[in-house]
């Protein structure tokens, strides 16, 4: 664009050059004077273009609204489901209840298999799936990405937190209604107390695992190197693991746990999608009724409007 001034600068210079030899000084004026104009249109127009290109470009939805958004929304799923979603999960609940048969003899096999390498891990796992745990890594990814102006880090954050609060609320749900005790407890991997206030009957799902696999999965997303996601994933399994020989929970507990992680998680990822650039709130305001009161000879008359 400079270049272009330079040119038209000189253009116009060298069209005045003739009439300069009867009238130097008036033309001089004349020159400046139409340089002057010319200069102030470029210069509108510049300007012009700027704000169409900022009136152009998408603007990207508050980060708070997508993730109440896709909460909400993930949530209420289900009342949108068709009938082969509906038979993903009883598949789902089927195969979950047939591993429960191999409850029993994995907790055997591990309780037989102890030692200081086993019990370092499990540690790792143990801090690994705590809610405290899912606060510092999606707190530090949005943290960092707003210090460095980044939007991947910063989006990376906001998966992360809405896949862990709607997959958190839904293990934290099934724990109270289902109510199964734990392997710690001694009565098997079929004694229920639903609702009961006891931290020994909250096996079903387990919430290690919820936790270790969101983070595992949506970072796993966000990567493309191989090796990189298979160092995720490998945390994911230790804190799974670790759960097992701390004999908090039987097999079935932490694979339902993986994959409650992996619908929500998945379910978040498709919804933030979409509501990048189209803020969601915009979509139910223009959505909303409204209602007009009218008067009529047997009362009154309302009429709501989509």
């Amino acid at each position: 664009m400079h270049i272009k001034k330079l040119i038209f600068t000189v253009f116009v210079l060298g069209a005045q050059g003739i009439d300069a030899q009867n009238d130097s000084l008036s033309v001089s004026r004349d020159s400046i004077g139409v340089v002057n104009r010319q200069h102030e249109v470029v210069q509108s127009v510049e300007a012009a273009s700027y704000n169409d290109s900022l009136a152009a470009a998408p603007q990207r939805t508050n980060d708070l609204v997508r993730i109440a958004d896709a909460f909400t929304y993930t949530l209420s799923s289900p009342v949108r489901w068709e009938k082969k979603d509906w038979f993903k999960l009883g598949g789902t609940l089927a195969s979950t209840a047939i591993l429960s048969l191999a409850d029993k003899p994995v907790n055997r096999f591990i309780n037989r298999n102890t030692s200081g390498f086993y019990k370092e891990l499990a540690g790792f796992g143990y801090h690994n799936g705590k809610p405290y745990a899912a606060a510092v890594v999606a707190g530090g990814f949005y943290v960092t990405g707003w210090l460095i102006k980044d939007e991947w880090t910063k989006e990376t954050a906001v998966v992360l937190t809405s896949a862990y609060l709607t997959s958190g609320v839904l293990q934290t749900a099934l724990k109270k209604i289902v109510g199964r005790a734990r392997p710690s407890e001694g009565l098997g991997p079929y004694t229920f107390h639903p609702f009961k206030n006891d931290p020994g009957f909250s096996s079903f799902p387990s919430g290690h695992s919820q936790i270790a696999f969101v983070t595992a999965m949506v970072l796993a997303e966000r990567v493309e190197q191989p090796w990189l996601k298979a160092v995720f994933y490998s945390g994911a399994a230790v804190t799974m693991a670790s759960r097992l020989y701390a004999n908090a929970h039987w097999i079935s507990d932490v694979t339902f746990g993986g994959f409650l992680a992996y619908i929500c998680t998945k379910q978040v990822i498709n919804r933030l999608d979409h509501t990048k650039y189209n803020n969601p709130w915009e979509q139910y305001r223009k959505k909303r009724i409204s209602w007009n009161v009218t008067p009529t000879a047997n009362g009154i008359g309302v009429v709501g409007t989509f």
